[in-house]
């Protein structure tokens, strides 16, 4: 279907499951065959698939703080953060993912075709809060790639196909009884793809084994964490110079130092106001080292779509 300002959206989506991505309408001069896509949603999250004979621009229209596991089965996708000009090239065979916003677009090489599968940020974070015991960090804008045909990604990808071919062939009320079974299934699938989840592996498929320097280093920080600490101190304890901590960090986390203990402190004021034990949100920023409430609002809002304000009025009234 259509909407008035010429872009196409997938019917086949719910209205509570609004597509993100705005596709181009077809022209007169340009074949109605040459790209198709549809969509098979769940209850909360969303599985789409696509391919094209000829190349695609496609917008994010940051509608939605939702995360995309994009798997490309033929060809080759170009995101790009048109703020910060990072580009990353997704290959067939290889799948990554990505926070939609506003800044990204994604070009599509001609004979292209992918799956991907969409979940609302919330929907990640309980579902990962409830299977892991412990606050989820929200991922970075993009990923490092996965290779899913025999890698990290393989058992999400498996699934997806699974989903997708059991789900199209089956009755309306089959599929009611279905999809939620299949969306757990799923989003248990997509959180051992995480780095920080126990077991999960790397994107050639092999256990992630962190390097001496990084494991003494989040040693440090979190024997820290209520210690303003530099970047050289967290090296010095790591048994290594600074830059060589950064390299390691950016290998294995895909993060600097400094970006994974202001993690860790978002987690243990996360953990703190569900406790019970915060009353005063200038009082939690100083005690974890923020350099004002207003930064750590801004960042403990990023990173789980709340203030630590709104949380602590939530815990009062509901838990």
């Amino acid at each position: 279907m259509y909407d008035n300002s010429g872009e196409c959206t997938l019917n086949s989506l719910s209205g509570k499951q609004r597509e993100a991505w705005q596709w181009p309408a077809h022209t007169h001069n340009q074949n109605i065959n040459s790209y198709r896509h549809h969509g098979l949603t769940l209850l909360q999250t969303s599985i789409l698939h696509g391919e094209t004979i000829e190349s695609l621009e496609v917008l994010s229209n940051g509608a939605s703080s939702t995360l995309s596991f994009i798997f490309m089965l033929k060809g080759a996708l170009e995101l790009v953060d048109t703020k910060s000009r990072k580009i990353q090239i997704v290959k067939a065979g290889t799948a990554t993912k990505v926070i939609d916003h506003t800044d990204i677009k994604a070009r599509i090489h001609p004979g292209s075709a992918w799956i991907i599968y969409r979940v609302p940020l919330p929907t990640l974070r309980v579902h990962f809060e409830r299977l892991m015991r412990r606050p989820y960090i929200q991922d970075s804008a993009f990923a490092p790639l996965y290779e899913f045909r025999a890698g990290g990604a393989t058992a999400l990808y498996q699934t997806l196909c699974h989903v997708s071919e059991d789900l199209s062939s089956a009755t309306h009320s089959m599929r009611e009884a279905f999809n939620g079974v299949y969306e757990r299934l799923l989003l248990a699938k997509l959180v051992m793809t995480r780095p920080d989840t126990p077991g999960a592996t790397s994107k050639s498929g092999i256990k992630r084994i962190a390097p001496r320097s990084v494991t003494r280093a989040e040693a440090f920080m979190r024997a820290n964490m209520r210690t303003a600490i530099t970047l050289d101190q967290i090296a010095d304890a790591a048994g290594c110079s600074p830059r060589a901590l950064q390299h390691a960090f950016k290998e294995h986390w895909d993060k600097t130092p400094m970006q994974l203990l202001c993690e860790y402190r978002l987690s243990m004021a996360y953990d703190a106001i569900l406790g019970g034990n915060v009353t005063s949100m200038a009082d939690l920023a100083f005690q974890l080292c923020f350099s004002s409430p207003s930064r750590f609002s801004l960042l403990y809002r990023n990173a789980y779509g709340t203030s630590p304000s709104d949380m602590i009025r939530f815990r009062d009234k509901h838990i």
